[in-house]
């Protein structure tokens, strides 16, 4: 069988600063990144198992289909070595949270953020002890 890969991949009109929000302000890698034209630029970054892909929203024509639509009722489930040192380090940056760091009945610690289209992240770690049930 060979590797195969799972990215969710969306187009933006805001590309810098999306780019910039995961590779600075959640200090995600940047796996690989290309600028072929001003309507051909994207960037991949790393998430657990999968890819997100963030493509320049093109100003002229394109073959590629996309909805411009900002984002509604999707959102990425990412989890994460150290959750509380992500959400530290969020917090540094000014990030919008979303959801405070908490304990969720399901066992996971988790919170969420906002990336700059309007899509949420709920970034998670596994407890390590089952959460208190009442």
């Amino acid at each position: 069988m060979t590797d195969r890969q799972f990215r969710f991949a969306y187009f933006t009109p805001s590309y810098d600063d999306t780019v910039a929000f995961y590779r600075n302000g959640l200090g995600m890698s940047v796996i690989e990144s290309w600028n072929r034209s001003a309507d051909d630029r994207g960037t991949l970054i790393g998430a657990a198992s999968g890819l997100i892909e963030v493509l320049a929203l093109p100003k002229g024509e394109s073959d590629h289909l996309f909805d411009n639509r900002r984002p509604q009722g999707a959102f990425m489930v990412i989890e994460v070595e150290r959750v509380d040192d992500l959400y530290q380090r969020a917090l540094a940056a000014h990030l919008p949270i979303q959801q405070s760091l908490r304990n969720q009945s399901w066992g996971h610690r988790s919170f969420c953020v906002r990336e700059p289209n309007g899509l949420t992240l709920y970034f998670f770690s596994e407890e390590n002890e089952p959460a208190q049930q009442w």
